[in-house]
């Protein structure tokens, strides 16, 4: 269970709430998909994750699910606190389920090569419309003949409670949030010396990691990484526990970077690239938004080092056209933010947005404290670049940088975002960290249709 279908599952269940009446018995619209997707909501992200298929248990079609970019689901009325029991018939894997309000209840059938039915049991409580919803658990499933019927079975023990916003304590963060086209690296050794690399389908799949990247209890993504730790290469002195974007969404036929340093399918590139250079990418200019908290950070090292953590990026082929810090001394109760800008090639250019980026400066007065939520923007368009601090929907500061003479608008290089937390501390204790915890996370461009 993913991100992408606990989220829609109850955005669907907003929508069809509008237009489904009442009923005084439990019926299911559509059982066996003999006239397609009536009566159902087929959530296909990627557009090949979901179809009609002819090999059905009865009749001629049944529903088919591919990959974790699809699940369907259907609201149901239903009578307040009435024991019912869904049923459907699944081969291949495939998870069924109902969602209640805020509970999930569902259940996972393993892989079989026969038809096998499932059965999740709940009560209504004092709700009157439910969404049932089958979702992918692996691998190719097929789903027919849905059932609902009004009787006391026995009570599954598979739940989940989702909080405000769609977010589950119960979940890891790949099933949270859609991380179908990010990797993760933190301070673990991967055996070669180098931080270890969780990929796109690892993440997806439910990876995590108690020290370093778990679900919060309030359902948030955690990112945790310590000044000791490996690196992700020789040429930084920092650990992290951070995202890299990367658009291919799993296919590894598609390589990270393309081998002459142009930009491939994986990555992309401002719209003041060269045309060609446009074509050859997996998108043009971007957005990336964050809603989060940063929970703690350093407090011990060098002065220049304390307190100072990167919490996003847009990363070249070797350079960093933004890095968006957090700052908070121990003397303050309030973070600065701030950006950096760095040539291509060159030196960095630093804008602040609130507060000092000085290892003196005072207490901010519009700053962020430990554990506030707030969100940041950063938005690239052409030779531009926007970066904005949110806060309960007020921007409370931004900038704007021109990168006309900043050499980006050339062919051989290439742009990803990162999001997480970047430890900029190599002196301190070994065990002193970094922390944030993200509650939304969102990342788009002009061609790439997810």
């Amino acid at each position: 269970m993913n991100f992408l279908s606990i989220k829609t599952v109850i955005f669907s269940t907003m929508l069809l709430s509008t237009i489904i009446a009442p009923a005084f018995a439990a019926h299911i619209v559509n059982p066996g998909f003999e006239q397609g997707w009536e009566g159902w909501m087929d959530i296909d992200k990627d557009n090949q994750s979901t179809s009609i298929s002819g090999d059905s248990r009865t009749g001629e079609k049944s529903a088919k699910i591919t990959s974790p970019e699809g699940s369907f689901a259907q609201v149901v009325a239903v009578k307040a606190n009435t024991d019912y029991v869904l049923g459907a018939w699944v081969m291949g894997t495939g998870i069924v389920g109902v969602k209640i309000e805020q509970q999930l209840v569902f259940e996972r059938q393993g892989k079989t090569k026969t038809w096998k039915q499932v059965q999740v049991a709940f009560n209504s409580g004092e709700h009157k419309q439910v969404a049932v919803f089958a979702q992918f658990n692996g691998k190719k499933s097929l789903f027919d003949d849905f059932t609902i019927n009004q009787e006391k079975g026995e009570r599954n023990n598979a739940t989940l409670r989702v909080l405000k916003g769609g977010l589950s304590p119960d979940l890891p963060p790949g099933r949270n949030f859609d991380l179908i086209d990010w990797n993760l690296n933190t301070p673990e050794d991967s055996g070669d010396g180098r931080s270890k690399r969780i990929s796109e389908r690892e993440l997806a799949g439910g990876y995590q990691n108690r020290d370093y990247f778990y679900t919060a209890e309030d359902g948030g993504m955690v990112f945790r990484t310590t000044i000791e730790g490996k690196k992700t290469s020789k040429n930084t002195k920092y650990t992290r526990t951070e995202l890299r974007e990367m658009l291919r969404r799993g296919d590894t036929s598609i390589s990270t970077k393309s081998d002459n340093g142009n930009s491939n399918k994986n990555n992309w590139v401002f719209s003041s690239a060269p045309r060609n250079a446009q074509k050859l990418s997996g998108g043009v200019d971007g957005t990336l938004s964050a809603t989060l908290a940063v929970n703690h950070v350093t407090t011990t090292g060098r002065a220049r080092d304390i307190g100072t953590v990167i919490i996003g990026q847009i990363h070249a082929s070797s350079d960093e056209p933004v890095r968006l810090h957090y700052r908070k001394l121990p003397q303050n109760e309030r973070g600065s933010l701030y950006v950096a800008h760095e040539i291509s090639g060159g030196d960095d250019q630093w804008h602040e947005i609130l507060g000092s980026r000085s290892d003196t400066a005072k207490n901010p007065l519009d700053g962020i404290a430990l554990n506030e939520k707030f969100s940041y923007e950063i938005v690239a368009r052409g030779h531009e670049l926007k970066i904005s601090i949110i806060k309960d929907g007020a921007i409370l500061g931004s900038t704007t940088i021109d990168m006309t003479d900043s050499g980006y608008d050339v062919t051989n290089d290439y742009m990803y975002f990162k999001a997480g937390v970047y430890t900029q501390n190599d002196s301190g204790d070994p065990q002193d960290y970094d922390q944030a915890t993200f509650y939304a996370l969102e990342n788009k461009h002009q061609g790439y249709d997810y």
